[in-house]
């Protein structure tokens, strides 16, 4: 999620690579100034490493005897600054002193960006147009104005070859100054546009019998590393196993990717291949949906759901036929089916035509399945996933780990759909149609900002009665921490607990945290989200000496994203919500 959580505890943060530093007041330490210029090499800022850190703060609080360096669990150098960090109280400043920095978060390792936050309150209009004006000197350009889908203000953007600078008003108590690496589009990579026609996905004679390997020799894959992209990437693997490939029209956050089908027609948004026994089996087509595509006029939308009718029927060779709406789906869904020897497709919409009422369109969808592949994705009615096959699920290691295993990945893209990914990714694990889009109607998600959790909290405990699930807010952001003491209503202990329990049971969860706050195995990506709300699925736990000393989780990233790692108390303290959506009965 971009955004969009109500964070419980105000933490301000500077990011650089594995170092800490945190702010907090500590009554009767010496006040030492921190001056944050000497940090920020404003024409390379990535030019600092660990042994510099150490060197800068050493010499601007030796003087005081206070110590500031620990060395964390995990072997990685951490700086701690609390406004009284042990015994040491300091104020910490930008531009000479003009600009107050609230607090700061270090992490020292492979520089991938920083983050300065500043007390909202004391952002007035003066201080905002004051730092503009200084950001506009060092970085030798004029800031452009970051808005949102409502065409509202939120915030200043200057772009550089060396670096992104941006300011936004995020969160409800801060306003957060990022200095991040240029975007992840190379421009001095591959020069041809970006484009992929998908009507190869329509060849099934061929398609149905296309491996991994083979469909890299169809379309080019996004390589791990810019250097080895030889041909402009047209679509990127989801995981590891290359079960998944994805087309994505924002692969990347700065260049779009031209997708489209029928001869060039008909855009496509995104579109997912699935391979089933090293064969490509079943295929999921978007070709509109309301977060990523916007708003649409019923008539432009009724036209392209047309003519891909049309042109299926012609390819298909057979009529099709009014698909009934599935009693377990999530929302109103309307869809027509093909059925012919060559493969089965369904294409499905949400029913905006309802009379009395004014719905929009939200998305239009096609999926296509080989022959022997149809399953409840197509309509097709199956048992619900029982008790025993889920705990067979479970993998145990020998080393103390213990997770599920079979989470399907989604990848939430650029949009803020952390929350509406992750309950696909759960609800596919549980035999559940509703993709994310669907499920970012349902709990009030937006492509920019995410879901407010609150908000979500509801939505999904109304529509549990139709999955035929129990939802259960195990950690409850309302009621987290106890009245004005600060207190958690909720234990390390009692986390590890709950988190044990479901796991075992083969039950992922899904959990709302905040970014940036602790480390993390491995390290957040430097072109991604560092900080901020967010929901991903806790899947597992480590345990040793009889403790559990691991959290192991997933994020709805793609591919490398699969299985991660942090330290179990980190995990409890930077843990918003923590829910449950199960079977009944488990």
């Amino acid at each position: 999620m971009k955004h969009s959580l109500s964070l419980l505890a105000a933490i301000l943060v500077l990011c650089i690579g594995r170092v800490d530093i945190i702010a907090q007041t500590s009554d009767g330490a010496d006040l030492v100034p921190l001056d944050m210029d000497v940090l920020i090499n404003w024409e390379d800022p990535f030019k600092v490493t660990a042994d510099d850190l150490g060197t800068i703060f050493k010499s601007q609080v030796e003087s005081t005897g206070k110590k500031i360096w620990y060395d964390d669990p995990n072997e990685q150098r951490r700086a701690v600054f609390r406004n009284g960090s042990f015994d040491l109280k300091y104020t910490m400043s930008l531009f000479k002193g003009s600009i107050a920095i609230k607090a700061l978060h270090v992490m020292v390792g492979e520089p991938r960006g920083f983050l300065m936050e500043i007390d909202k309150d004391y952002f007035t209009q003066e201080v905002e147009q004051a730092l503009c004006d200084k950001l506009d000197a060092v970085l030798k350009t004029q800031h452009t104005r970051l808005i949102n889908r409502k065409q509202e203000q939120i915030g200043h953007n200057w772009e550089t070859k060396t670096c992104r600078v941006f300011i936004t008003r995020e969160l409800d108590r801060f306003v957060s100054l990022w200095v991040v690496r240029p975007r992840d589009f190379d421009p001095s990579g591959p020069t041809e546009p970006l484009a992929a026609n998908l009507d190869a996905l329509l060849n099934f004679s061929a398609m149905w019998k296309t491996s991994p390997d083979a469909f890299e020799q169809l379309y080019n894959a996004k390589a791990e590393k810019k250097e080895d992209q030889k041909k402009p990437p047209q679509f990127e693997w989801m995981n590891a196993e290359k079960s998944r490939a994805r087309f994505s029209r924002q692969m990347f956050s700065n260049v779009e990717t031209k997708l489209n089908m029928f001869a060039g027609s008909i855009k496509v948004e995104e579109a997912i291949l699935e391979f089933v026994n090293g064969k490509a089996a079943k295929s999921t087509i978007s070709f509109y949906n309301r977060g990523d595509s916007g708003d649409i006029e019923v008539k432009e939308f009724d036209r392209i759901f047309k003519t891909i009718g049309q042109n299926l029927g012609q390819v298909l060779k057979v009529a099709p036929k009014r698909q009934l709406m599935s009693t377990n789906a999530a929302l109103p869904v309307s869809g027509w089916i093909w059925t012919s020897p060559m493969a089965t497709a369904l294409l499905e919409y949400n029913e905006y035509q309802v009379p009395g009422k004014v719905i929009k369109p939200e998305f239009l969808r096609l999926r296509l399945a080989a022959p022997g592949q149809t399953d409840y994705t197509m309509g097709k009615m199956v048992t619900g996933v029982q008790s025993m096959e889920l705990i067979k699920r479970v993998t145990k290691k020998p080393d103390g780990e213990v997770y599920i295993s079979g989470v399907p990945m989604v990848d939430q893209g650029q949009k803020g759909y952390c929350v509406a990914a992750s309950c696909q990714r759960l609800f596919e694990y549980m035999r559940i149609p509703c993709d994310q889009h669907e499920m970012a109607q349902l709990v009030s998600a937006d492509a920019e900002s995410g879901a407010n959790v609150s908000v979500m909290q509801k939505s999904l405990a109304k529509i549990d009665g139709r999955f035929k699930v129990a939802f259960k807010p195990l950690v409850n952001p309302e009621q987290y921490y106890s009245g004005s003491t600060g207190k958690r209503r909720v234990s390390d202990k009692e986390f590890n607990s709950l988190v044990k329990e479901y796991v075992n049971k083969g039950v992922p969860l899904l959990w709302a945290l905040e970014l940036g706050r602790a480390a993390e195995e491995p390290p957040l990506p430097g072109a991604g989200q560092t900080r901020g709300g967010h929901m991903r699925m806790i899947i597992g736990y480590k345990m040793e000496n009889n403790q559990i000393t691991k959290i192991l989780f997933t994020d709805s990233w793609g591919s490398g994203h699969e299985l991660k790692r942090m330290a179990a108390y980190d995990a409890y303290d930077v843990t918003i919500g923590l829910y449950s959506m199960a079977p009944r009965g488990l």
